[in-house]
């Protein structure tokens, strides 16, 4: 019995130690489709704060995290702040449904084969990767939370003053 509870331990918290395994790390490089079907890379967006968030339509904690995101964006946008949602495990179709109810100015990518969440290594929804101008990872989140805004802020705010 204490082989199989420390055993349950280690697989609950490995994905913990994976994802702080990547702060600090380059981001991995992805090269993306956005909605109107131009290619999106990570490395356009180079000298930015970038907020890469995986998302999908049928996830409830990601759709209260896109208004919040889209307040975020027009509220940081102008001051070298951009956010990229990567959509997974979603039909376009799907997207777009969910877009015309939700319109969002930042970029929204279609990972339809799941290449830029395999490299970042996403096993949940919604999860956030802060990145700085020099394309590091600062910050990984998982969840969503009304809560999370002003650490958000406060992280992406110390990012842009570098």
């Amino acid at each position: 019995m204490k082989i199989i509870s420390t055993l349950f331990l280690f697989l609950l918290l490995f994905p913990l130690a994976a994802d702080s395994a990547q702060v600090g790390r380059p981001a991995p490089a992805f090269s993306l489709k956005d909605m109107k079907g131009n290619i999106v890379t990570l490395e356009s967006f180079k000298g930015k704060v970038v907020f890469l968030d995986f998302w999908a339509p049928w996830c409830i904690p990601c759709k209260e995290e896109m208004p919040a995101m889209e307040a975020l964006y027009k509220k940081l946008g102008n001051q070298g702040f951009e956010i990229i949602g990567i959509a997974v495990d979603a039909s376009e179709k799907a997207i777009l449904q969910f877009l015309r109810k939700t319109p969002l100015s930042y970029a929204i990518l279609l990972d339809d084969k799941g290449t830029a969440s395999d490299a970042y290594r996403c096993s949940n929804l919604p999860t956030t990767f802060i990145i700085g101008k020099d394309g590091i990872i600062r910050h990984i989140h998982k969840g969503f939370g009304i809560e999370f805004l002003p650490l958000y802020e406060k992280e992406v705010m110390e990012l842009l003053k570098q």
